[in-house]
């Protein structure tokens, strides 16, 4: 082959594979070269990591205190009565009373620092009866004041006394309720029998015309506190000692009469029915 046609061929050659590498991109197509998972950017994918796990926090509590002497001496009592309850051994006992023992000791102990700290300090000792003699003037004025506080309470409400004379605890009653009317005479008494029958401490006695249904008097001895007119305080119901029943009284000592129920104008007039005299309270 000729030179000149060798140079030809080889010029077509060269412009032909110029021609391939300079191509124009598709309408539209993006370079490989600019595409960021093909191209120069492939750096810069993000590499996805794992969250840091925060630690956990544990909750803080607050130290409790050491359980006190007394705590801890009253447990080891409990415990060594438990032992020697369940299994009575010698060994079980004696040791519950030697716990006994030291536990008197420590209370004698205690009571003798007592004594001492008072006698030491004499403003400690107001209010305490340190003598027979200093007992009996307190006693002396804590039931005066008891009884003129009854007195008030007798001057404005009475007594009503429910029974039955087939209840022996009715029988018992009517003879603590005198014996209270012995020792607090300014008190009225209005007396009534369930079953048209007196006891021989109360025998004027009215009889039941409906009113210890109204009161709700269900069983018997019943004992009410009433003020006139309409006003009525269930003191007690069963058996009460003069002592009890005087105790029951002055709760009701300070007591408005605001605080408390009453009865409408027809049960008003059941105990209009029990008076007699035109008085609000007749004789016992």
């Amino acid at each position: 082959m000729p030179i000149v046609e060798k140079v030809k061929l080889f010029m077509a050659l060269l412009l032909s594979s110029v021609f391939f590498f300079h191509l124009p991109p598709a309408m539209g197509a993006e370079p490989w070269w600019d595409r960021g998972d093909q191209g120069w950017f492939f750096y810069h994918e993000k590499i996805e990591t794992e969250p840091e796990s925060k630690p956990e926090i544990m909750p803080v509590y607050p130290e409790s205190p050491p359980p006190l002497f007394s705590e801890i001496m009253k447990k080891r009592g409990e415990e060594l009565l438990s032992q020697a309850m369940e299994n009575p051994t010698s060994e079980k006992v004696k040791a519950y009373m030697d716990h006994n023992q030291q536990m008197m000791a420590l209370s004698r102990n205690f009571s003798l620092i007592w004594q001492r700290v008072l006698m030491s300090n004499p403003e400690l000792l107001s209010g305490l009866l340190t003598s027979d003699a200093d007992k009996d003037i307190y006693y002396r004025q804590s039931a005066e004041s008891k009884k003129e506080a009854l007195r008030k309470l007798a001057a404005q409400a009475g007594l009503f006394f429910f029974y039955d004379t087939t209840c022996p605890y009715c029988v018992r009653q009517a003879k603590h309720l005198k014996t209270f009317l012995d020792e607090y005479p300014f008190f009225i008494v209005k007396s009534v029998t369930m079953n048209g029958e007196s006891l021989p401490e109360f025998p004027e006695a009215a009889l039941d015309n409906g009113i210890a249904a109204r009161l709700g008097v269900t069983s018997h001895p019943a004992i009410f506190l009433a003020y006139p007119p309409d006003r009525f305080e269930r003191v007690a119901t069963g058996l009460v000692t003069p002592g009890e029943l005087r105790d029951k009284l002055l709760l009701y000592t300070g007591q408005s009469s605001e605080d408390s129920p009453h009865l409408d104008t027809k049960e008003t007039s059941f105990l209009d029915a029990l008076n007699s005299g035109g008085n609000p309270w007749s004789d016992r």
